[in-house]
């Protein structure tokens, strides 16, 4: 840090800020037009913060010749400034994101995952980011390395027990929130943590009513694009991984091919050919339960 002061000092840059962050130090550095804040690790990493700028491009160039550790770097989305202030900030937080809401068949996935500084700067450089943006082979690869790196819980509410719940709650926030909940409250159960984030489903009411004693404890952000922190982002992969491999087994299941999503044509006519099997457990709608959202107007489509 030292090194990197002389160097600040050296090119007329204000030092703005010099602090203690988990598992390192951070400063902030400005040079009158842009600001910049380098988090050093004490695994001799690095990772700069802030827009795309020439202040931030001399730093980096200036650790990577002067420094024998990695450096990373972490932008908010070109064109627009996160959503999230704990965002590439090394801020401990829990990621808080769903997978399955959207689809037809299948269960409805909430994650989590707990990121701290030096968890951060490893998911940036594995190239975690929503999950929306990467193919199932690349999900399962990362899907992997975050579990292998980070805290996590994963919450699965499958097809029966969705359509269980769906039919006393009507409200599908209100079944989000509490697998985003249960997903908290596991993590809290093994490690202290004041942040929450999650992208904006519905009303904030719903995950509070939702959260147990611990998690109450906690400061819960709610942001549009939320998936723009790697926290959330990685929760998305953890999420959509466990989502693929449940829909998966449940086409071996039913001995078809369940579609992804609401919309593919193929939908109906596998939905179709569940309520009319011969060889499935049940039949009509309650053959289709196992396996669908009924709620979703594809169910109305079949006229069961």
């Amino acid at each position: 840090m030292a090194r990197l002061a002389e160097f600040i000092a050296g090119r007329g840059w204000e030092l703005c800020e010099d602090r203690a962050i988990q598992h390192g130090r951070q400063v902030k550095v400005a040079d009158g037009q842009d600001q910049a804040a380098v988090a050093v690790y004490f695994t001799g990493k690095a990772l700069i913060q802030g827009r795309p700028s020439g202040l931030s491009d001399e730093l980096a160039a200036w650790w990577r010749a002067n420094c024998r550790g990695s450096v990373a770097r972490t932008a908010p989305p070109r064109g627009r400034s996160s959503p999230n202030p704990a965002h590439a900030r090394g801020i401990p937080r829990i990621g808080i994101d769903e997978s399955g809401k959207g689809d037809y068949f299948g269960p409805m996935v909430a994650a989590g995952v707990y990121v701290d500084g030096e968890s951060e700067l490893a998911l940036v450089e594995l190239g975690v980011v929503d999950s929306k943006r990467l193919s199932d082979a690349r999900i399962a690869t990362l899907s992997a390395e975050i579990r292998s790196r980070c805290l996590n819980s994963v919450a699965a509410i499958g097809p029966a027990r969705y359509n269980q719940l769906y039919a006393s709650m009507r409200n599908v926030n209100t079944m989000l929130a509490w697998a985003h909940a249960r997903c908290l409250e596991n993590l809290l159960a093994n490690v202290e943590c004041g942040l929450a984030v999650s992208d904006q489903f519905g009303n904030e009411s719903y995950l509070m009513k939702a959260l147990m004693e611990k998690g109450r404890q906690v400061t819960l952000e709610q942001h549009p694009r939320a998936e723009a922190d790697v926290a959330v982002a990685a929760a998305s992969i953890l999420a959509r991984a466990e989502f693929v491999q449940r829909l998966a087994a449940l086409s071996q299941r039913a001995g078809i091919e369940l579609p992804k999503g609401a919309s593919d044509p193929r939908i109906l006519e596998a939905a179709s050919q569940i309520a009319a099997s011969q060889t499935l457990p049940g039949s009509g709608r309650d053959a289709l339960a196992d396996y669908a959202k009924l709620h979703f107007r594809t169910t109305g489509r079949l006229n069961l």
